[in-house]
């Protein structure tokens, strides 16, 4: 059986600063990468469908995975409503 989960659109604004907080960092790099460029346009497209209120975002995981979750990262899954 799998679980779907949408994720709140405040989850969603954690992931907007953090992507942020990366993309500022990748931009002030002194050693640019081959694939920079499109690492920063991937960020700037992250960005904007986690940013978007209209666009939703769902996890889906199988039970198994669910159930396991606490063992496998050392913190329960999140109950969204």
């Amino acid at each position: 059986m799998r679980n779907t989960i949408k994720l709140p659109q405040a989850q969603k604004d954690i992931i907007v600063k953090a992507l942020r907080v990366y993309q500022t960092a990748l931009r002030t790099l002194e050693d640019k990468t081959d694939d920079q460029e499109y690492t920063d346009f991937d960020l700037t497209a992250l960005t904007g469908m986690f940013k978007d209120s209209d666009v939703d975002v769902r996890i889906e995981l199988d039970e198994e995975v669910h159930n396991s979750f606490v063992h496998r990262h050392g913190v329960d899954f999140p109950m969204y409503v």
